[in-house]
């Protein structure tokens, strides 16, 4: 999967691996572009814990540049 491929799916997923911490951004719409949630490794066993929501992405379509500047995380690709 190419780099375009991969920003332009409905959910797409970065890691952070320093900090073991995974984040989802989520399609919403044209107008709000994808919320972000943030996942820790420290608190996965926890039941009750769903992330947390850090925001929505700004609308200038460059998911991997803004989440390699604002939270030092990389694309997860599937193989």
């Amino acid at each position: 999967m190419d780099i375009q491929e991969f920003e332009n799916k409905a959910v797409q997923t970065y890691r952070h691996e320093g900090d073991l911490i995974t984040y989802v951004l989520e399609y919403i719409d044209a107008k709000n572009g994808y919320s972000i949630r943030s996942y820790d490794d420290r608190f996965k066993g926890l039941s009750d814990y769903d992330g947390d929501f850090l925001g929505t992405t700004p609308d200038n379509g460059n998911n991997v540049a803004m989440m390699a500047w604002e939270y030092n995380a990389v694309p997860v690709r599937e193989i």
